[in-house]
């Protein structure tokens, strides 16, 4: 603890100009100190945004549903390392509290939600990786040793405030980081940040919609009168037309008196442009998170044929960046540099499910690759979920009938006495 309260202690003496640290979830006078900007406050209210968590549920449900597995690369080709005590535990359970999906699940939401995700590793006596654990980002703080307190100069550390155990120390070696629009590599910054001024605009047209709606969609009147009117005339006169608007109103006959005129100011939604606005605002939140417009039901320019290309799209938009930064962190944090140089381990999303054509485009790759010898039936029907079948993991070549690949010429040798 006399370690821990030194560093602070150090960095609590530091100029604002100085400090190379930050909250995972900063408040705003710690962004706007770090960043040197203005921003603008996002309260809980706006986050109740349905764009927002819409989105972030698709993004989420994409990380969580892919299996996560640890590759071998070996002379025969990429294998599953079944054997290390890793690839169980990201495939089945990380920790005896949560399962793999889930897991994967909150750590996406944390780097989006925060703009960090901190995994920290339970190692048995020998040193080795026996479950992770999932912290949580609002109590974590990064902190760079940039004078040499401790045994290294610049070494990164993490400051987690448990609830029960206080205040812990972990050096970068224990634990896994995952970011999100990192500017500095060290820290990532949530997608809230750059959205706030979305949300609020969303929020507004809602508001909009929401007075109209209990003013009955009335618009406001003019009431023109012959005569004089005192200030108590005014205000029975406003009180009474008030009270014939509202949605309990709407549909009713109005009775006008003779001596008054009634006029209506016109002011549509569609005059405002409310529904282009709205709608504005929702790409714009989708385009933050990568989410492609079909996938919020917006079918404005998307349609059955090309559903398939904008999903192989998203992957290739939005998801192939978060795996690679999710594959390259668990490589070098996981694995020791032997397993990855030597043994030549490493870790691999599979992204099958998300480029799975239809059952005809498929079909056509299968054949294609059975016919020209660089796929194999077992693979095929592995691919498909099906059951292995003894004898279809050989190689062949399709000429018209189709032949193992080992017995390819076979066909033309000369027999015997018999002309055979």
């Amino acid at each position: 603890m006399g370690v821990i309260s030194k560093i602070k202690n150090t960095f609590k003496n530091q100029s604002t100009s100085e400090v190379e640290t930050i909250g995972t979830n900063p408040t705003l006078e710690q962004l706007e100190s770090f960043f040197h900007t203005t921003i603008e406050e996002i309260s809980n209210s706006k986050l109740t945004s349905a764009s927002y968590y819409a989105c972030m549920q698709i993004r989420c449900n994409a990380i969580a549903k892919l299996p996560i597995k640890l590759m071998q690369e070996t002379e025969k080709g990429a294998n599953k390392a079944v054997d290390h005590n890793l690839y169980k535990l990201l495939k089945k359970r990380p920790n005896p509290f949560t399962n793999a999906h889930d897991f994967l699940w909150a750590t996406e939401f944390q780097r989006l939600e925060h703009g960090n995700s901190f995994w920290v590793m339970g190692n048995d006596i020998k040193g080795n990786i026996t479950a992770l654990y999932l912290l949580d980002s609002t109590r974590v703080q990064i902190i760079v040793d940039n004078t040499g307190i401790l045994d290294k100069k610049n070494a990164v550390y993490y400051l987690y405030s448990d609830s029960k155990k206080g205040e812990l120390l972990y050096t970068s070696d224990n634990i896994v980081h995952f970011k999100n629009f990192s500017m500095d590599g060290l820290k990532g910054t949530s997608i809230k940040k750059y959205i706030a001024d979305v949300i609020a605009n969303e929020q507004y047209s809602n508001k909009i919609l929401k007075d109209r709606y209990k003013n009955g969609l009335m618009d406001p009147i003019i009431v023109q009168y012959i005569g004089d009117l005192n200030d108590a005339k005014q205000q029975k006169i406003k009180k009474k037309f008030a009270d014939m608007g509202g949605a309990k109103n709407a549909g009713k006959v109005v009775p006008i008196p003779t001596d008054f005129k009634v006029e209506q100011l016109e002011t549509k939604l569609v005059n405002s442009q409310f529904f282009q606005l709205q709608g504005l605002t929702t790409r714009h939140i989708a385009n933050a998170f990568g989410v492609k417009g079909f996938q919020l039901n917006d079918m404005e320019k998307s349609t059955y044929n090309n559903i398939e290309q904008q999903n192989k799209a998203f992957y290739s938009d939005t998801l192939q960046n978060t795996l690679t930064t999710y594959e390259q962190e668990m490589d070098y944090k996981l694995l020791t540099e032997d397993e990855q140089d030597e043994e030549g381990y490493y870790w691999q999303f599979n992204v099958d499910s998300i480029l799975r054509s239809d059952l005809a485009s498929r079909t056509a790759s299968y054949v294609a690759g059975i016919n020209n010898s660089y796929m194999t039936i077992a693979e095929v029907r592995k691919k498909e979920n099906l059951s292995y079948i003894e004898g279809t993991d050989q190689l062949i070549v399709g000429n018209g009938a189709s032949i193992f690949l080992k017995d390819l010429g076979k066909q033309y040798d000369k027999g015997g006495g018999n002309n055979e």
